[in-house]
């Protein structure tokens, strides 16, 4: 889930087709927000604490330096497009609009779009695809404008419709509590036998059942949370990395260095000089 050193593009679109049944091989984490919307095929999402199954007209939102993974469960084409962009485009269009609305178009999680716009996405997004693509004159221009649209439909989408949970089984369900028991407990240390107990089971079958609900160990899941919070702390407080390192559970700065450079492909002090 390693991050490039160069700076970050403001705005990117592609279009990917996986073929199969397939599992990313790691997690991802970055510094932009990133869009995904399905166009055939089935898959789902882990994003940060909980899981989402998405099909064709779903989009999955994931905000910036979230952990996430995805895993396709269709035997045939799974085809998506994705949109990044960073928080100064998000701002930017908020300016534009004169109104706070990207930071509900783009919280964590799915929003459907209703079948009869769904047409519509996607002409938005084939249209921002050519013009990234292709770079003919004014493409900055028509790209911001059909960006600026596909995100207030989202706004609409997301304000007007019950927001979906994630797979409804009792696997899941238990991975969530999981996973928000993690979240309010990272400073502290944790180890599979505690957890085990705390949940009542025994540490193979949770370290099992985590492995096949997320696709993610628990042990690196657990590690990519710390370091996400690391990040936040890094850009909005004045603690030290010593201090930043014992908030979010490594007892070890060193570990702590090594684990923040290669998730983010950066040192701790270097990722705090992009406030």
């Amino acid at each position: 889930m390693a991050e490039q050193k160069e700076k970050v593009e403001e705005f990117k679109i592609l279009r990917q087709t996986h073929t199969g049944l397939q599992e990313e091989t790691q997690t991802r984490f970055h510094r932009f927000h990133e869009l995904y919307y399905i166009t055939e095929g089935k898959c789902s999402v882990l994003i940060g604490r909980r899981i989402y199954r998405l099909e064709a007209g779903d989009i999955a939102v994931i905000p910036a330096r979230t952990l996430h993974k995805t895993d396709y469960l269709s035997s045939g084409p799974n085809t998506k497009y994705v949109v990044s962009l960073t928080k100064d485009v998000a701002k930017a269009i908020d300016a534009y609009l004169g109104e706070d609305l990207t930071p509900v178009c783009l919280a964590a999680g799915q929003v459907t779009v209703p079948a009869q716009r769904r047409e519509l996405i996607q002409l938005l997004l084939a249209r921002m695809l050519y013009e990234y693509d292709n770079r003919p004159p004014h493409a900055r221009s028509i790209i911001r404008a059909c960006l600026t649209q596909f995100l207030t439909s989202l706004y609409l989408y997301r304000t007007q419709q019950e927001e979906k949970d994630d797979i409804p089984d009792q696997n899941t369900e238990r991975i969530h509590e999981l996973t928000s028991y993690l979240y309010e407990h990272l400073s502290e240390d944790i180890t599979l036998p505690q957890l085990a107990e705390h949940f009542a089971v025994s540490p193979s079958h949770l370290s099992r059942t985590f492995k096949k609900t997320t696709g993610i160990g628990l042990r690196e899941y657990l590690v990519g949370l710390r370091v996400q919070q690391a990040c936040e702390l890094l850009l909005t407080t004045s603690l030290t990395v010593t201090e930043i390192a014992d908030r979010c559970g490594f007892n070890d700065s060193n570990y702590f260095g090594d684990a923040f450079k290669k998730a983010t492909g950066l040192s701790p002090r270097d990722y705090r000089k992009l406030s």
